[in-house]
């Protein structure tokens, strides 16, 4: 396998910037982007991303697109191409076909386990497979949940300027403007949207995307319930929206929701669903992105467990006070994600509001 050149480098980041914004849209395949160049203008033939739904995948389209002319050409793919027969033919065998003369891929496929690699080279088809940081950063929700059985975890907290979440009895601080067409975004690209019983009940969320120009993005909305369980007095449980909406609890707690909400039942304790298994349920219906909005409890029991692989901090102009509800029980938030392994990896403005981005040292480039 040959290295990667600075030509490679910057097609591939390419191709992750043109799938990047088609993210929670290929459920339940992730979303790949394939480009097809020719080598030695470095003109760019066709450009594809795995479709709505999850197929076709964006290896064929690309093929497709540049029909004869792809013969002789380069193939630059963020996620190894797949090698099985499911319900379309494998990519490995489109590329074969075309005529394409060398593939550089962005990330391995913990699917193919090398095996799409060894046909193509048996192929006579020079591959590289690059550990490309921003490939890896776009595939990691389905990296993770065909490795660990679960998917990657974005938390999102908004707090004020003090640290606190809202005030006593009034729910969260609102947010606007930037920081909730940032939110919105990040809501986009996710598969589901997860918040605890507590905090739907006390803000009543509706965990949709709000942003002009994106109709039809709907992540599944998620309501962990706790001992109490759930019911229909929730605006999520019982409101009609006609959004996808799902309760996951423990096997003995109360859920009374109608037959549009599905009830996900995991083994936990004390009334209260085992996180791991809750993420391994999520990860068995395709969600491959989630993002949670928790409370101060389910933020710390997720930091506890390892489960937060990002974490949010949007930090709020306003200050809230003495009666205000700390976003964390033991100390600032801050402190509580430097203990879990989380370091600050990128700061920047969102209107007056400043958001600072926590990931694990591995995940940090």
């Amino acid at each position: 396998m040959s290295e990667l050149s600075r030509e490679d480098r910057s097609w591939l980041d390419a191709a992750v910037r043109f799938a990047t914004p088609f993210a929670g849209t290929t459920a339940d395949n992730p979303a790949v982007a394939a480009l097809v160049v020719d080598p030695h203008s470095q003109t760019l033939l066709a450009r594809a991303v795995t479709a709505r739904g999850g197929r076709p995948h964006a290896e064929a389209q690309a093929i497709a697109q540049a029909g004869f002319e792809a013969a002789g050409c380069t193939l630059y793919v963020t996620l190894e191409p797949c090698h099985h027969w499911g319900r379309t033919p494998p990519c490995v065998d489109a590329i074969i076909r075309a005529g394409i003369m060398r593939v550089v891929i962005g990330a391995a496929d913990p699917r193919s386990a090398g095996d799409s690699v060894s046909l193509l080279e048996s192929a006579g088809i020079e591959t590289v497979v690059a550990r490309h940081a921003p490939s890896l950063a776009l595939h990691a929700g389905h990296i993770l949940r065909h490795t660990a059985g679960r998917p990657f975890v974005t938390a999102v907290l908004p707090v004020s300027a003090d640290g606190m979440l809202g005030k006593q009895g009034e729910g969260r601080a609102s947010v606007e403007g930037r920081v909730r067409e940032w939110l919105d975004m990040i809501r986009s690209r996710s598969d589901a949207v997860l918040v605890g019983a507590a905090t739907a009940r006390a803000d009543d969320p509706d965990l949709t995307v709000a942003l002009p120009g994106l109709p039809g993005r709907a992540p599944l909305r998620v309501v962990l319930a706790g001992a109490a369980g759930v019911d229909r007095k929730m605006n999520l449980i019982g409101g009609f929206s006609g959004y996808r909406t799902a309760v996951i609890a423990e096997t003995a707690a109360p859920v009374d929701a109608p037959a549009s909400v599905e009830t996900i039942r995991v083994a936990g304790s004390n009334g209260r669903p085992d996180l791991n298994a809750a993420l391994a349920a999520l990860a068995g219906r395709h969600v491959q992105n989630l993002l949670v909005e928790p409370g101060q409890r389910l933020a710390a029991a997720l930091l506890e467990a390892d489960l937060i692989d990002r974490f949010a901090l949007v930090t709020l102009a306003q200050s809230i006070g003495a009666d205000g509800v700390p976003a964390s029980a033991d100390g600032p938030i801050a402190d509580l994600l430097g203990a879990a392994g989380l370091v600050a990896v990128a700061r920047q403005s969102l209107g007056d509001a400043d958001l600072t981005l926590y990931e694990r040292p591995a995940r940090a480039d």
